[in-house]
């Protein structure tokens, strides 16, 4: 898994955009993971995961979204669960509402322990 860090939402997006040969999309936000390096019959050299992240928004919310994305990947790729699974729909492409909900309870609880006057560990 690679991570790479943009000064700007802007510069993030059209990374995205020229990685995967596509048009910059505006509505580009946070971060994206984007697979890649494990397609049949031959593996290419890149990371199976490309998280981008931009500066203004590194925090716990969207380090947990976008990990959501990169962990279904490494999931599907490692646990085959069968086409006929109630979990395909979440890991080939559908997570955005899991990894929402996995990032804003990530950065709510991690505020609440900060406020709290406990300290968060990486």
């Amino acid at each position: 898994m690679q991570v790479l860090i943009y000064s700007d939402r802007q510069e993030l997006a059209a990374a995205h955009a020229a990685h995967r040969g596509i048009p910059v999309q505006e509505d580009t936000a946070g971060g994206v993971a984007f697979r890649g390096g494990w397609w049949w019959p031959k593996p290419d050299p890149y990371p199976i995961v490309v998280m981008r992240l931009w500066t203004e928004q590194l925090t716990t919310r969207t380090i947990a979204h976008e990990s959501t994305h990169a962990a279904a990947l490494f999931f599907l790729t490692d646990n085959v669960t069968g086409w006929n699974s109630r979990a395909r729909t979440y890991l080939l492409g559908d997570h955005e509402p899991l990894a929402y909900a996995i990032g804003d309870l990530t950065g709510q609880i991690t505020a609440r322990l900060m406020r709290a006057g406990y300290q968060v560990r990486p």
